[in-house]
């Protein structure tokens, strides 16, 4: 905007005017100094609508001036000259967010950011004042590094005079949903934009990438649950995500509570005094303060149920426990944001820039936005009572844990095919929370079942009609359960978890499993997938921190660390497998491509051509044929897709993508025969499919239906009569292959 500093001077006579400091959307910044207190001063000079309107602003400045709160910048004055409007606020001389975070933001500093702007945030909530910018531009600094929020309510006034309903003030990176819908705006609105900022300083890049386009960016907003934070412990990223549930009821309920879940797991990450090695201010209230300086205690808990981190003071609703859930009435349903993870593109660092463009964004480009956002009702599955935000990855990892094998259905036509299979019995209970691996052992006569309750349990299948638990569940995991699998002769249980650790366990005597030596560790995330090599001596391993590693299992008390990490993945890897023949591996991720690896030297892996592409979505699971001449991958864009691995430098897709799952694809396997496809998906259900002729694969019968929740695994049993499910209804199903 232009404007006439004589006008402004004019209007301001007690105040010399200096350069301009900065300038947006909602108008411009200029320097000032207050001739009779020779105090320094920051003058906005708001843009005024096109109709002259002027209605809000004065009763809204005054709203801003009544703000007293240490991490709030402090309005001085406001006056309105004609079509001029003037907010002279307090000027900062430490810099902005925008510049700091670049160089001088540790991960603590990172947590300090978060509580001094949700104390600010508190404070302008409780007197009915909504930010609706929160963006690393309007967080400042004073000269002694304490911070201070800036701009609160500009947003509003701006819209209140300037703005149409086809108009929406804000910053889209950072913006809410229901702000992008111009829906209702409330505390939670803030919380979101909190939670982009604070992403973007732990992990270093934004939730969703603001570089492809104004409309991409508003349906990620809208449609699109962003990868959990890489590299981020796992307390912190439960914060974060709960941030960024998509219905603000899903979010923390107040910018206090907000504070408090985030002083209490930086307090377990970092321990006591992480505040005062942050480098950033703080004036906090007494209780964030005491959760900050006392990090919570593990209390003892019984077999099959959580370890809980008891805090002080106690914050009913609001615990943490030792995964870095949050529990309580504000808590979330984990398996939701597990389901939605599977739906991210892969969010590649935004380019580097002064400052994050403020945009006042056209009709038309919120109307296509807001049409895409409602015609996808699958986000009301969302809000549900219990979100546990901070593992959304988690369940890939029980999904790609199902590439196994998986039964051959009915198929039409053939005088030897399977019929539809039916329910063996009741479904098989026992774990406490969502089952995800389901593996059987070579013999058939043993069934595994990984959990989010920390365990891993163990049935006799002698006689499938009536399972019977072996000894007690595997207490060992000291966080969720999420990728499991036999070695090839069976003396081996391989078990990757929430805990970043890879363990293994002696079946020789099934009722009494042993651990094999320490757990493997190397990963600094979640490990998602596990995978033996056929002659067992070798053990795959995917992760959340983008990596792939292989371990030496010669000696299987003593496995070391074979080479380097396998990196190139841009995201998670989700699923590992490796090849009938052995010689390679096949790695699936959220960077939506599926990528092979020559492991004839197991020290020494190289790629296998270009990546394979084709999914739009996060590739959850992927499996070999048991001829070594097909590739299958499952995707969160609801498809599955095939690939002629022939050549495996030069694979090539095999007819068109599947389609019939609702939801999205969690788990592919090929039956032992290789004659069938079996599909998992978050619609509950399990689909069979004849690639009798790979180019042309067509439906089995009607989809299994029996659970009540996600189908996260499938496994067939090797001698071809049983097929086993696990969901995160709690439970696994045996169906019975005639």
């Amino acid at each position: 905007m232009i404007v006439d500093r004589a006008r402004v001077a004019a209007a301001l006579p007690g105040y010399e005017l200096g350069g301009q400091l900065g300038a947006g959307a909602f108008g411009l910044v200029l320097a000032g100094r207050h001739r009779g207190l020779d105090r320094p001063a920051a003058i906005k000079v708001l843009a005024a609508g096109p109709d002259g309107e002027t209605g809000g602003f004065a009763a809204e400045a005054q709203l801003l001036a009544a703000l007293d709160h240490p991490h709030v910048v402090r309005v001085h004055d406001y006056v309105e000259a004609d079509d001029l409007h003037l907010i002279v606020m307090e000027l900062l001389g430490g810099g902005t967010l925008t510049v700091r975070r670049k160089t001088e933001i540790s991960p603590e500093g990172a947590c300090a950011v978060g509580l001094a702007v949700a104390a600010a945030l508190a404070c302008a909530h409780g007197r009915g004042v909504l930010h609706r910018d929160i963006k690393p531009d309007n967080i400042l600094f004073d000269t002694a590094g304490l911070l201070k929020v800036a701009d609160f309510g500009i947003a509003k006034i701006v819209e209140g005079s300037a703005a149409t309903a086809s108009q929406v003030a804000g910053t889209p990176a950072y913006m809410a949903p229901e702000q992008i819908l111009a829906g209702r705006l409330g505390p939670a609105t803030d919380l979101y934009a909190l939670g982009c900022v604070l992403y973007q300083l732990l992990a270093g890049t934004l939730p969703f990438d603001p570089a492809p386009s104004m409309h991409a960016l508003l349906q990620h907003h809208l449609n699109t649950l962003p990868v959990p934070p890489a590299g981020v412990p796992a307390p912190l990223a439960a914060v974060v995500m709960q941030a960024l549930a998509k219905e603000p009821a899903d979010r923390p309920p107040s910018a206090h509570a907000f504070a408090l879940d985030l002083a209490r797991a930086a307090a377990v990450v970092y321990g006591p005094g992480w505040t005062a090695r942050a480098g950033i201010g703080l004036r906090l209230d007494d209780d964030i303060r005491a959760a900050a300086d006392h990090p919570p205690q593990l209390t003892p808990a019984t077999p099959g149920t959580p370890l809980v981190l008891a805090a002080a003071p106690a914050d009913p609703g609001h615990e943490v426990t030792s995964a870095g859930n949050v529990n309580g009435d504000q808590a979330h349903d984990a398996i939701r944001l597990v389901d939605a993870a599977l739906g991210i593109h892969p969010q590649p660092d935004p380019p580097a820039g002064p400052s994050e463009p403020t945009t006042v964004m056209d009709g038309a480009v919120l109307a296509a936005a807001a049409s895409a956002g409602r015609s996808r009702p699958w986000r009301r599955w969302f809000r549900r009572p219990r979100i546990v935000a901070p593992l959304a990855v988690l369940a890939v990892a029980a999904i790609t844990a199902a590439a196994l094998a998986i039964a051959a259905g009915p198929r039409s036509g053939s005088p030897t095919a399977p019929t539809r299979p039916t329910p063996l019995g009741q479904p098989l209970t026992g774990h406490t929370d969502w089952v995800g691996p389901v593996a059987f052992s070579p013999d058939g006569r043993t069934l595994a079942s990984g959990s989010a309750d920390h365990t891993v349990r163990l049935l006799d299948l002698t006689d499938r009609t009536r399972p019977t638990p072996l000894g007690q569940p595997l207490t060992g995991p000291t966080d969720w359960v999420l990728s499991g699998a036999f070695s090839l002769d069976g003396r081996t249980l391989a078990t990757g978890g929430a805990d970043h650790t890879v363990r293994l366990w002696d079946l020789t005597d099934r009722t009494h499993l042993t651990p094999l030596g320490q757990p493997l560790t190397g990963h600094t995330n979640w490990v998602l997938s596990v995978a033996f090599s056929p002659d067992g001596r070798t053990l795959a391993s995917g992760s959340t921190d983008r990596t792939v590693r292989l371990w030496d299992l010669t000696d299987r008390a003593h496995p070391a660390p074979l080479g380097q990490p396998l990196t190139g993945p841009t995201n998670w890897v989700g699923s590992v497998v490796f090849s009938p023949d052995g010689r390679t591996l096949a790695t699936g991720g959220a960077d939506t491509t599926v990528r092979l690896w020559d492991v004839t030297d197991r020290a020494h892996p190289v790629p296998l051509g270009q990546p394979l592409t084709g999914p739009t979505s996060a590739v959850g699971s992927v499996v070999f044929s048991p001829d070594g001449r097909t590739l299958a991958s499952g995707s969160a864009d609801r498809t599955v897709r095939l690939w002629d691995v022939t050549d495996r430098a030069h694979p090539v897709p095999l007819g068109q993508p599947l389609i019939g799952h609702t939801d999205r694809v969690l788990s592919v396997v090929f039956s032992p025969d290789g004659r069938t496809l079996a599909t998992g998906g978050a619609d509950t259900t399990v689909r069979l499919w004849d690639v009798t002729d790979r180019a042309h694969l067509t439906p089995l019968g009607q989809p299994l239906i029996g659970h009540t929740d996600r189908v996260l695994s499938v496994v067939f049993s090797p001698d071809g009569r049983t097929l086993a499910t696990g969901s995160a209804d709690t439970t696994v199903r045996l169906w019975r292959i005639r």
